[in-house]
């Protein structure tokens, strides 16, 4: 005898649950990927993205890829060969982020927090202060990590970084969080976010986000890492429309997206991180009797 029944629920980290509202955006035909259309979907994107950010001075960039893709153009386009970064870790994947950029020949250095703990803005404050040389470029700490679920204190690692007065870039990995939970990534200081739509964002696994601040694109300027696909100065706003993505548009994506977008904007960003703070702490009782946590996405 089968037990399934229904729709398919899948209660992990991510990929999270489809909306209808966003499937059914994307079951569509495809439309001429260079009439006025498709130019309409992206351009209102691009609007939006800034904002769920919390982002008013920068640019954002899309990559047709997962989040490794949002590593790989945050490293290529900031950094060069020799460069060192130190890696904050609090969970498996800022260790991830920070093997790939070694694979690129930047050097890296982890600073370890304890087992299942948020970083330790006095650690990080103290080791900035130890780097007489300024020989750390940037600071890869991620906001959650998927795998153990610490939150980090993106404010304070932030302040630590201007205590010990280092000009390192502050570049923040939101995966796990962004549209979930509460970030504002200029009032914060954070010089470059990336995310991707697998998650809170509502859209399959496909889309990679970088958020760049002025200090990430005037780093660009000097980066010798950078590649024709991921290249920042290549994905212009003002060339033909396929130069945004870095060739043909993820068509169905984009119109998923989309609606993704409007609906947050419907419900009002502090709202949605509202109700997630609210579902993932309030125990709730259910159809079976038992008390169970209510998934956060």
């Amino acid at each position: 005898m089968s037990l399934a029944g229904g729709r398919e629920h899948v209660a992990i980290p991510g990929p999270s649950v489809i909306p209808d509202r966003v499937l059914a955006a994307m079951h569509r035909s495809m439309p001429d990927i260079y009439g006025d259309e498709l130019l309409a979907v992206s351009d209102e994107i691009y609007v939006e993205l800034p904002r769920i950010a919390g982002m008013h001075d920068g640019r954002v960039f899309v990559t047709i890829s997962n989040g490794h893709g949002a590593w790989e153009m945050a490293i290529s386009n900031t950094l060069s060969r020799g460069d060192k970064v130190l890696v904050l870790e609090s969970g498996r994947f800022a260790v991830t982020w920070g093997e790939m950029a070694a694979f690129s020949g930047v050097k890296t250095e982890v600073l370890h927090a304890p087992e299942r703990r948020p970083v330790d803005p006095l650690a990080v404050e103290a080791r900035l202060r130890a780097d007489i040389t300024r020989e750390i470029k940037a600071i890869f700490v991620l906001y959650t990590d998927t795998a153990s679920s610490v939150m980090n204190d993106i404010p304070a690692i932030r302040r630590a970084i201007d205590a010990a007065v280092h000009p390192a870039l502050l570049m923040v990995d939101c995966i796990a969080s962004m549209g979930a939970e509460r970030y504002e990534m200029d009032a914060w200081g954070v010089d470059l976010t990336l995310a991707a739509s697998q998650k809170a964002l509502m859209v399959p696994p496909g889309l990679g986000f970088v958020w760049a601040g002025p200090r990430a694109l005037a780093a660009h300027r000097h980066a010798d890492l950078r590649t024709g696909y991921f290249d920042w100065t290549a994905r212009t706003l003002d060339g033909p429309h396929y130069l945004r993505y870095g060739g043909t548009m993820p068509v169905a994506h984009l119109y998923g997206l989309r609606e993704a977008l409007t609906m947050i904007r419907t419900e009002g960003l502090a709202n949605v991180w509202a109700r997630h703070a609210a579902l993932s702490s309030k125990p709730t009782r259910s159809m079976c009797g038992c008390r169970c946590v209510k998934s956060m996405l």
